[in-house]
């Protein structure tokens, strides 16, 4: 009876022996098919992925062959529309450079009719006591020396001169430097520059101003004598004036009036184009601007600077236009190249996404 127990217990031992390896081998299996249906799961979501991807390809291919044709048409039309723009610029360009160039015409035949009426008006005839001696409505001027002159006489003509000087400017459309009020034989004449400098003692520069005098001997002694004065110049934005007449006013003052004067006659001059031999001639100056205004000597110096100004015009307005069109361009090939890079780094990610699913 023992002896069957015994036999028993170690049958049951062996048994037990034998049936651990098939267990560890059955948990084994059961782990790995647990492991198995899960890779199935991955694969069958990566095939579902790599479908989606595929499918995303095409859309994109099909979106990047739509925007070539767009993009092609928008080429077409974006040259046909430069093209026609640059027609109408230059048909514009044409019409208004006509209307300019009739205009300019017929400002200056206005001129030359308004300028005619002044001499009508103020009279500039020669004296016949000397070459360059003129007289203005009747009245001899002298050229710049009124030593031995009628001072009332020298007033009055300075007065016509002031007068026909300040229409001249104002029907040339010329600003004077030194701006003058017209009182006949009482005129006046400002001088804003030299006031902005103030005197001596506030450094004004008076070598600055003799070295642009051409008749320094007289005129050097005159304004160093102004400048210096004390109290002369005042700090207002008017300008210190100074008197067209001798009769109560300083001599000095009174010739660097008429100094002053002759300066505005020379920037009429210069502004058409004429150049100034003497600036102490004052009436002989006059009358040859006023000769080459009516003559149309000086308009057709200006119509040749229309001319060049015209071209510069359409030039730049050309220059312009290309150049609006080469950024029009760059922006769109910027915007295509743009569009390109990210369709192209979405199918690097998309092919990516398929090998990893592969």
């Amino acid at each position: 009876m023992q002896r069957s127990r015994d036999d028993v217990i170690s049958n049951i031992g062996q048994i037990l022996e034998r049936e651990k390896n098939k267990l560890v081998l059955q948990r084994e299996k059961s782990s790995r098919l647990l492991h198995l249906s899960r890779y199935h799961a991955e694969i069958a979501d990566q095939s579902k992925a790599l479908e989606e991807d595929r499918r995303r390809i095409i859309t994109l291919r099909e979106n990047i062959r739509s925007r070539r044709v767009a993009m092609e048409e928008a080429r077409e039309r974006h040259q046909t529309g430069k093209e026609y723009l640059e027609m109408v610029v230059l048909n514009r360009i044409a019409v208004l450079s006509k209307t300019l160039s009739m205009t300019t015409s017929k400002i200056c035949t206005c001129q030359k009719e308004l300028v005619a009426d002044l001499l009508n008006i103020f009279p500039i005839e020669p004296t016949h006591t000397d070459t360059f001696s003129f007289k203005i409505l009747g009245v001899p001027l002298p050229n710049s020396v009124f030593t031995g002159c009628d001072d009332e006489q020298v007033a009055t003509a300075l007065g016509f001169t002031c007068h026909l000087i300040n229409m001249l400017a104002y029907y040339l459309g010329v600003p004077l430097r030194f701006p003058m009020t017209p009182m006949s034989s009482r005129s006046t004449i400002r001088d804003p520059i030299t006031a902005s400098l103030g005197d001596s003692r506030q450094g004004y520069n008076t070598e600055y101003v003799t070295c642009r005098i051409p008749f320094k001997n007289l005129l050097n002694w005159i304004i160093l004598n102004i400048v210096q004065l004390e109290g002369l110049f005042t700090n207002n934005q008017l300008g210190a004036l100074f008197p067209l007449y001798v009769k109560g006013a300083d001599r000095y003052r009174f010739e660097y009036a008429v100094f002053l004067l002759n300066k505005n006659i020379e920037q009429l001059m210069n502004s058409q184009g004429i150049s100034v031999i003497d600036l102490r001639h004052t009436l002989p100056n006059l009358k040859y601007l006023i000769l080459s205004l009516v003559s149309g000597q000086s308009s057709s110096s200006h119509q040749r600077k229309l001319t060049s100004h015209n071209y510069t015009i359409s030039h730049t307005i050309a220059s312009t236009s290309n150049i609006l069109f080469e950024e029009e361009e760059g922006e769109v090939s910027k915007s295509s190249n743009t569009s390109n890079k990210n369709t192209n780094e979405s199918l690097q990610k998309t092919s990516r996404g398929f090998k990893v699913g592969v």
